[in-house]
C-alpha cells in the first residue's frame, strides 16, 4: 500500500491499480505553503473519495474531482446534501454512518465515529485579528456554505494493513484492532500538539503520519511547528515510528 499527502488533511491511498482519495483539497490560495501544483485532472483515475466532514478545506474540490473521474463520494448525509447543492449528482454520492463499510477494489473501508476539534478562545481571537482585512472574502468559505455535518473517521484495510485517518483531531471511539498507520491532524487549537499526541497515545499505532499542519489558506490558516508534537509523542511512546510527509511524495506504507 502506498500513499501521498496532498496538503491539509488530503491523501491519495493506492493499492495495486486502485486509488482512493481522502479529504482532497487542492485549490490553495497563492500565499499557501507548501504550494500544490496538482489539480483535479491529475486524479481522473480515482475510484472513491472519502470525506471526513464538510469544511471547505476538505470538500472544496470534490465537485470538480467528480467531474474529472468516475469516483463515488462517501461522506455523512449532511455533507452529501451539501455536495449535491454544489452540483455533485446524487448518483455519485453514498451517505455513510459509523460502522458501515464498503469495498473498493482491494480496499475495505469502514466509517468510524469522530468529532471536530473545539477551537479554543485564544485561537479564535488570534485568527480573527489576523484575518481582519479579509473577513468579507473568508465569509464565503464559512459553515453556511460548507457545513461541518456529522464527522467521520476512516479505517482502511488493504494488503494486510490497517490505516486510520482523522480529518480533525477529536474522537471518542478507539479502534479495537491494531492500527499500522495513524494519519493524525495537527491543526485547530493553540495546544494542538498536545491534543494530537494524546490521540496517538490512545490509538497506539505502529506508524504516525501527522498532517494538516501546513499553512493551507493564509491568513485564515497558520503553519504548525511539529517539533512539540514529535517530542510529546516520543515521550509518550518511545520507539514509535513517525514520518512527516512531503507534499505529493509517493511513499510506501
Amino acid at each position: 500500500m502506498r500513499y501521498r499527502w496532498l496538503g491539509t488533511a488530503g491523501f491519495e491511498i493506492i493499492s495495486g491499480a486502485t486509488s482512493i482519495l481522502i479529504d482532497p483539497y487542492l485549490t490553495r490560495n497563492p500565499r499557501a505553503r507548501p504550494a500544490q501544483p496538482l489539480g483535479s485532472g491529475d486524479f481522473a483515475h480515482a475510484r472513491a473519495i472519502l470525506v471526513s466532514h464538510g469544511h471547505f478545506d476538505h470538500t472544496y474540490d470534490v465537485p470538480k474531482l467528480v467531474e474529472t473521474s468516475e469516483a463515488l463520494v462517501y461522506a455523512s448525509s449532511t455533507v452529501c446534501a451539501s455536495l449535491a447543492a454544489r452540483g455533485v449528482p446524487w448518483s455519485r454520492l453514498r451517505a455513510r454512518w459509523p460502522g458501515e463499510e464498503v469495498v473498493v477494489g482491494p480496499f475495505r473501508i469502514i466509517a468510524i465515529p469522530a468529532c471536530h476539534v473545539t477551537f479554543d478562545p485564544r485561537l479564535v481571537f488570534t485568527t480573527l485579528w489576523r484575518c481582519r482585512d479579509d473577513l468579507a472574502h473568508l465569509a464565503r468559505l464559512g459553515t453556511s456554505r460548507f457545513p461541518t455535518g456529522e464527522v467521520l473517521g476512516w479505517l482502511i484495510e488493504a494488503e494486510g494493513k490497517t490505516l486510520l485517518h482523522l480529518g480533525s483531531a477529536c474522537m471518542s471511539w478507539i479502534p479495537d484492532r491494531r492500527v499500522d498507520a495513524f494519519l493524525v491532524p495537527v491543526q485547530g487549537r493553540t495546544d494542538i500538539c498536545a491534543v494530537a499526541a494524546a490521540l496517538v497515545d490512545r490509538v497506539r499505532p505502529a506508524l504516525v503520519i501527522p498532517h494538516h499542519h501546513d499553512d493551507f489558506y493564509p491568513p485564515l490558516s497558520r503553519y504548525i511547528d511539529l517539533e512539540p508534537f514529535l517530542t510529546e509523542v516520543r515521550l509518550r511512546r518511545p520507539g514509535i515510528r513517525i514520518r512527516v510527509p512531503v507534499i505529493n511524495r509517493l511513499e510506501e506504507m
